[in-house]
């Protein structure tokens, strides 16, 4: 009966239900039969099980044959088997494990967009002629270091996730330490080429870059680990300066600049002790399970560093730097993780709702319809609070280009969550490469999010996707 019992467990079913009692005083044998053993009959997937409980309960073929007219347990299983409807017991209803406080999806929008708050304090590094377009000094070199900096990050949080998600906390702090200092270096690099092309005398520009280098790589270790109110410490002294440089209350000055020395200097140090901490523990027997393979975090630098141009792009239109939106959509990303935590929550109860791959898929696509409307509504007032904070009025006509921007981005995260990082990638990236040769925002964007949606409906309403 081995296989019987491998049976019902390949399909999760619960155990055996107990069979009613003997029944007493005289009964037909066929419905004396169906009386002791039709509970477990109905909720058999197999004669074999009938035939197992039958023998369980110690009725041998000789009594089969004697009191129920039948030549042994099988012939019986199979007859009541046959015979009594299927009633299979509902699993016990299972709490979904994608639920994500609120607070905390905020804070890390938030702390997104908060380091921009620095560059009124980095004025005198980034003091000069103007680059090539009419752009602040500096604009080429910075963008530069930024997009190799997200491109290596996103990428360096994928492997480190991998090994956190197996137990290996040490071997994922190893990954961090060594991984944030070549992403620092890449960074400065990035830099280094762009002051070369610009052709900027000044080292102030290499300077800064080198700080946002340091800051971008601790500032992943720390919220890699889950360690965000460690990152808004970190950035509460440049946060301040900065405000009141915007406010002026005071003047960017070289003692100012000190500011972002501290920040840097101190988010590099929490993030060392955090790295400390993951080192001294030890992985256990549980995390030996083996990692993906090294090329399985290319798509997700490739994403990272299209994420990076298409921000960028909607940021430098026209030729002038334009931040109202870039902000708006650096603090939705918060929230947005939050959203697709609650697009995963309902797909948990959906698995249990649909009785039928169709009904399924349209559960699938009305989550996701609710998940990327509730998002574009969030950032199109996210873009309208802070386009009335800096340039004192709405900006009507950059909204159209940000809610498709937004929609490509939300979509592409969301494929990224379940393991289809090459077709967000391999959409993504073409519409950045668009962007960056002076197509509008808006057609990029759209036909990015119209295909993007298109596969996901395809791959997100299929129930294996989601086992």
């Amino acid at each position: 009966m081995s296989a019987v019992l491998e049976l019902r467990q390949g399909l999760r079913l619960s155990p055996l239900p107990t069979p009613l009692p003997k029944p007493v005083g005289p009964l037909d044998p066929a419905a004396e039969a169906a009386l002791r053993f039709g509970s477990v009959a109905a909720a058999a997937v197999h004669p074999f099980e009938v035939a197992a409980a039958i023998e369980a309960e110690g009725v041998t073929d000789r009594q089969v044959q004697r009191r129920y007219g039948r030549s042994d347990a099988f012939e019986l299983a199979e007859e009541l088997y046959a015979e009594t409807p299927r009633s299979y017991p509902e699993p016990e209803a299972a709490s979904s494990p994608w639920h994500a406080p609120l607070s905390t999806s905020v804070l890390r929008g938030f702390l997104y967009a908060l380091p921009g708050l620095a560059f009124p304090l980095g004025a005198p590094m980034l003091s000069g002629p103007p680059d090539a377009g009419g752009l602040p000094h500096g604009t080429f070199a910075l963008a530069l270091s930024v997009v190799l900096n997200w491109a290596w990050n996103q990428a360096l949080a994928h492997r480190t996730h991998a090994r956190l998600g197996r137990g290996q906390r040490r071997s994922g702090g190893r990954c961090l330490l060594r991984g944030a200092f070549v992403g620092a270096g890449l960074g400065l690099l990035g830099a280094l080429i762009g002051v070369l092309v610009g052709g900027h005398r000044s080292g102030g520009v290499l300077l800064f870059c080198g700080g946002q280098a340091l800051y971008l790589g601790g500032s992943c270790v720390l919220l890699v680990l889950g360690r965000e109110l460690l990152l808004l410490r970190a950035l509460a002294p440049a946060t301040l300066g900065g405000a009141a440089a915007l406010l002026g209350l005071i003047r960017p000055s070289p003692l100012t600049a000190l500011l972002l020395v501290w920040t840097v200097l101190l988010t590099v140090r929490l993030a060392r002790r955090e790295l400390r901490g993951c080192l001294a523990e030890v992985d256990g027997d549980s995390a030996i399970e083996p990692l993906p393979p090294l090329r399985a975090s290319v798509p997700h630098g490739l994403f990272g560093m299209a994420m990076s141009l298409l921000t960028l792009g909607i940021a430098l239109r026209g030729g002038r730097l334009d931040l109202g939106p870039t902000v708006a959509l650096t603090i939705s990303m918060g929230p947005a993780e939050w959203l697709l935590y609650g697009y995963r929550d309902r797909i948990h109860g959906a698995l249990r709702a649909a009785h039928t791959a169709r009904g399924f898929a349209l559960l699938s696509a009305r989550s996701l319809a609710l998940g990327l409307g509730s998002y574009l509504v969030l950032l199109a007032l996210l873009g309208s609070a802070v386009g009335t904070a800096l340039a004192g009025g709405l900006f009507g006509q950059q909204l159209p280009g940000l809610l498709a921007l937004g929609a490509t981005v939300w979509t592409a995260l969301l494929l990224q969550a379940f393991g289809l990082a090459w077709a967000a990638t391999g959409i993504c990236f073409p519409a950045a490469a668009a962007t960056v040769a002076g197509v509008a925002e808006p057609a990029v964007g759209s036909t990015a999010a119209a295909l993007l949606l298109a596969v996901a409906c395809w791959s997100l309403g299929r129930v294996t996707v989601h086992r």
